[in-house]
């Protein structure tokens, strides 16, 4: 399972380690370029658990800069500029993070339930 995480943490595929997996920062391909396995797994809302890990990472980043900037500077805390930092902080970190967390769905998904023949691509 770590191999399968480390190639989804450089967004490549986790089943063979293929680059290409991704159209654009929020568009994964529907079939791997190098081994065919299809990405959504041929099932309908396949990666909601992706947006459950985006979410997750994204409020604990989230509540880490807030941690670090308040330790920081106690007691002289900037509460209006840390105020405007969370804002741009609650907005930035899910786009940072959503390719990332939907290969890292994908790797436990195959780890956990191994593909199978109507997992690949017919072309």
């Amino acid at each position: 399972m770590g191999t399968r995480i480390a190639r989804a943490l450089r967004l490549h595929c986790p089943q063979c380690g293929g680059p290409g997996i991704l159209e654009s920062w929020f568009k994964m391909r529907a079939a791997c370029p190098s081994c065919g396995l299809l990405l959504d797994r041929g099932m309908r809302d396949f990666f909601i658990g992706a947006y459950l890990i985006n979410l997750i990472v994204a409020e604990v980043l989230f509540a880490v800069l807030v941690g670090s900037v308040v330790w920081a500077t106690w007691p002289a805390t900037s509460w209006d500029a840390l105020q405007y930092i969370a804002i741009a902080a609650i907005i930035v970190a899910p786009l940072t993070t959503y390719p990332f967390t939907k290969t890292t769905w994908l790797a436990f998904d195959l780890a956990f339930s191994p593909p199978s023949e109507k997992d690949w691509s017919r072309t």
